[in-house]
C-alpha cells in the first residue's frame, strides 16, 4: 500500500509541473524582443548651444534620424516611450556627466506601423508625427532634466563669446523602451575639440621679404599647420576636415596688399567661378598642380588656405592668414647674388644647406668639385624627392613628435657631404 500511495502521489503531482512549466514558457514568452530601433548619427565638428533649446527640445539640425518598428511576432500595437538625452562631460570646466537636456515622452507612441523621428521631432511643440503609411502617432513630451546654466559660469562665457558648446567628451543618447520593458538605447560619444588653427608655413612671409622667401621652382609644395578635426564624411567615408586653396600673382602696379591680391584673379584654380581649388581631407601639405596656372620666373605670388567645418549651424569656413613668395628668375642678373656659379635650383639649395664656406671649398677653384654643378638628383633616406622638398625641409626644419604626440621641427644638420662624378 505504501508503494501504491506513493505512485499516486507522483501522478498527482504531473499536471501541477506541467503547469508551473507552462507559466514559466509563459513569463519567458513576454521577454521576447518587440521592437526593433535602429539609429544613424548625424556627425558634425562644431556643435553649437543653437542646435537644441534646452527649455523647449525645438532644433533645426538633425543629430540623430531613427527608424522604430514592430517585431514580426509583437502585437499589432507595442507602446513605446522615447528619451533623447545629451550628457556633458568637461574637465576645463568642472562638469562632471552632468545632463545638458533630457527630453522624454509622457505617455508612450503607439506604434502599429513603422516611424522615422529624429531629435527636430522631440520637442514640446508637436503633438503628433506620421508613420511610414502616412497615419498620425500621438507625441506628448517633456523636458524632464535640463541643466542651469547660470551655475556654470565658464561654461556660459564660452558659449556668449563663441555660441559653441566647449570642448569636452559629450554623449548624445537616445532610448526606446517598449512596454514589456524592452530597452534598446543607442549613444554617440564624441570628444569635442573646436578646431580654431590655421597657420601657413611655407613657402612665403610677409610682401617685404619676398626676395628672402624666393623659391626655385614653379611647382612648390605648399605646407600649413592645423589642429585635427573629429569627423568623418557619411557619403565619402574621408575623415578630418576639407581643406582648399587659392594662388594669385601680386601685382604691384593693380595691388596695394597681399588681401587685395589673393581676391585678383587666381591661378589655382584656373576657374575662377571655384573660388579655392579643393585638396583633400585631413592634408597639411601639397604641391602645387602641374595642371594649375603657370607661377612665372621673376614674379611675386599670394596664397592663402581655407579649412570647411561642418557645424550644427552649416559649413564654417575658416581661413588662413595670406603669404608671399617669389619664383626666382636665373636669368636675371640678380641671381648671381646667390654666391656661385651653380644657379640651378639643386645648387642653390645644396649651398643653403651645407653654406657658403664649406661650397667655396668644394666647388670653388681648387676644391674637390671645382666646376662641377649638382644633377638635381635628391634623395632622402633612400628616396627620390623633388627639389622642392628639400627646399621645404630646409626652410621648417624635420618634423619630430614627442612622446605625448605633440609636433615640433628641428634644423637640418648636415653631419657629412659626399661629392662624386
Amino acid at each position: 500500500m505504501t508503494s501504491l500511495n506513493k505512485i499516486r502521489f507522483y501522478k498527482m503531482q504531473k499536471p501541477n509541473l506541467m503547469k508551473r512549466i507552462c507559466i514559466i514558457l509563459f513569463g519567458f514568452s513576454l521577454a521576447f524582443s518587440q521592437i526593433e530601433f535602429d539609429v544613424n548619427w548625424t556627425p558634425y565638428v562644431t556643435y553649437y548651444l543653437s542646435m537644441v533649446d534646452i527649455n523647449t527640445g525645438e532644433s533645426n539640425m538633425p543629430i540623430f534620424l531613427a527608424e522604430l518598428s514592430r517585431e514580426s511576432d509583437a502585437p499589432d500595437s507595442v507602446g513605446v516611450d522615447i528619451e533623447f538625452e545629451i550628457i556633458i562631460d568637461s574637465d576645463a570646466l568642472g562638469v562632471n556627466n552632468e545632463t545638458l537636456v533630457k527630453v522624454e515622452t509622457t505617455d508612450p507612441i503607439v506604434l502599429t506601423e513603422p516611424i522615422h523621428l529624429s531629435n527636430m521631432d522631440l520637442n514640446l511643440a508637436t503633438d503628433e508625427i506620421f508613420d511610414d503609411f502616412g497615419n498620425p502617432v500621438d507625441l506628448s513630451l517633456e523636458i524632464s532634466e535640463q541643466m542651469d546654466l547660470s551655475d556654470t559660469e565658464d561654461m556660459m562665457s564660452v558659449i556668449v563669446q563663441t555660441g559653441q558648446l566647449p570642448d569636452g567628451i559629450y554623449t548624445f543618447r537616445v532610448t526606446a523602451t517598449a512596454e514589456n520593458g524592452e530597452q534598446i538605447i543607442k549613444e554617440d560619444i564624441l570628444n569635442i575639440s573646436n578646431p580654431a588653427i590655421l597657420q601657413l608655413v611655407s613657402p612665403g612671409g610677409i610682401l617685404a621679404d619676398t626676395i628672402i622667401n624666393e623659391i626655385y621652382t614653379s611647382y612648390p609644395v605648399l605646407q600649413w599647420e592645423s589642429d585635427p578635426c573629429n569627423y568623418v564624411n557619411p557619403v565619402t567615408g574621408e575623415s578630418d576636415c576639407e581643406y582648399f586653396i587659392r594662388v594669385a600673382e601680386f601685382k604691384s602696379e593693380e595691388h596695394s596688399s597681399m588681401d587685395q591680391a589673393i581676391e585678383s584673379v587666381t591661378r589655382l584654380p584656373l576657374d575662377q567661378s571655384l573660388g579655392f581649388e579643393p585638396v583633400g581631407f585631413g592634408v597639411t601639405t601639397f604641391q602645387y598642380p602641374t595642371d594649375g596656372g603657370d607661377l612665372e620666373p621673376g614674379k611675386v605670388y599670394v596664397w592663402q588656405v581655407r579649412k570647411d567645418l561642418t557645424t550644427t549651424s552649416g559649413t564654417e569656413q575658416l581661413l588662413s592668414d595670406i603669404m608671399s613668395f617669389k619664383v626666382k628668375d636665373f636669368t636675371s642678373p640678380e641671381s648671381d647674388d646667390t654666391g656661385g656659379n651653380d644657379t640651378t635650383p639643386a645648387g642653390i639649395v645644396l649651398r643653403s644647406l651645407i653654406g657658403d664656406d664649406l661650397a667655396d671649398r668644394i666647388f670653388g677653384a681648387g676644391g674637390q668639385a671645382a666646376g662641377m654643378s649638382a644633377n638635381g638628383n635628391i634623395t632622402l633616406n633612400g628616396e627620390t624627392i623633388d627639389v622642392s622638398v628639400a627646399q621645404a625641409l630646409q626652410s621648417m626644419g624635420i618634423p619630430t613628435e614627442d612622446e605625448d604626440g605633440n609636433e615640433s621641427y628641428r634644423s637640418i644638420e648636415i653631419i657629412s657631404v659626399e661629392v662624386s662624378e
